[in-house]
């Protein structure tokens, strides 16, 4: 227990946003660099993907077979019965020009969708945390940061996670559930610079945090208090972002990249990209869907 193994080899260049969907026993995530959406299930080992037509930084489920997703080009409906790529608002204004694109996204109990942004390419602090409504509406919730991480709530709802991680700093708000607003911001985590960024996080039954650390090789769990409670490392140094799923919701999932590797460097790490997984002994958290 608690060791990684190699879910699917699929060598993404940045794979990200991993999301269990209950209703197919199937787990989701993107490639953000080769933008692809990804189904995979575990029983059956099946295996399906499709092509989007701009770098999609996360996804959140919207009905069967449809996705909310944060990208290049804003904010989108994806639905992959029939490809369509429905824009619904683009809160850093250039299209596919937009050198501020959508990175780490949630949607959140109330079925809203969070996501901040980050500049790419780039490292500015030029970028934003938004909230999609379901109406379509976009307000803009933090900011000026670098890049926008680690989204996701207390299953008792009254506390929101978000990290920059160039400030290699996670920070917990007080979460109004109803407003879908945040304040009283204090840090939550300070990521050693050995111990590489924090990247995507996702919360278990029990309110504690599992926090991927990219270029750190590693995921953490944090108590509410944020304090270690468990490390566990990957054979890979880039581990972008965790998950629960599976029958019981008891199994980690985690993405990870192989963003500007060259020939030799897939000889040190050969599962770089791969999707891992570790059996745990506690429980996940099950994704909402937007507009529900």
């Amino acid at each position: 227990m608690f060791e990684p193994y190699v879910a699917v080899k699929q060598s993404c260049i940045l794979g990200e946003s991993p999301i269990w969907c209950a209703a197919e026993q199937a787990l989701y995530w993107v490639d953000i660099r080769n933008p692809m959406i990804y189904r995979w299930d575990p029983v059956s080992g099946d295996m399906q993907n499709w092509r989007i037509q701009t770098e999609i930084g996360s996804i959140g489920f919207a009905g069967p077979g449809r996705f909310i997703a944060g990208t290049r080009m804003g904010f989108a409906y994806i639905s992959l019965a029939d490809a369509e790529f429905e824009e619904l608002g683009d809160p850093e204004g250039d299209g596919r020009m937009n050198a501020v694109r959508m990175n780490d996204g949630k949607v959140d109990r109330q079925g809203r969708f969070w996501c901040g942004s980050m500049e790419d390419p780039g490292y500015g602090e030029v970028a934003s945390l938004y909230r999609l409504d379901p109406d379509h509406s976009v307000h803009r919730m933090e900011g000026p940061v670098c890049i926008s991480n680690a989204i996701c709530w207390s299953p008792d709802d009254k506390i929101m996670y978000f990290a920059d991680s160039l400030k290699h700093t996670m920070w917990a708000y007080d979460f109004d559930a109803s407003a879908g607003t945040i304040e009283n911001r204090r840090t939550f985590i300070k990521v050693p610079e050995d111990e590489g960024v924090p990247d995507g996080a996702t919360v278990d039954a029990d309110g504690f945090v599992w926090v991927a650390h990219m270029r750190g090789g590693r995921v953490k769990r944090y108590d509410p208090d944020g304090k270690v409670e468990r490390e566990i490392r990957f054979p890979v140094l880039l581990t972008s972002c965790p998950a629960f799923g599976g029958a019981d919701m008891k199994t980690l999932y985690v993405t990870t990249a192989s963003s500007r590797f060259e020939p030799e460097d897939f000889k040190r790490e050969p599962n770089a990209g791969a999707l891992f997984a570790v059996d745990t002994d506690v429980v996940g958290v099950p994704e909402p869907v937007f507009g529900a």
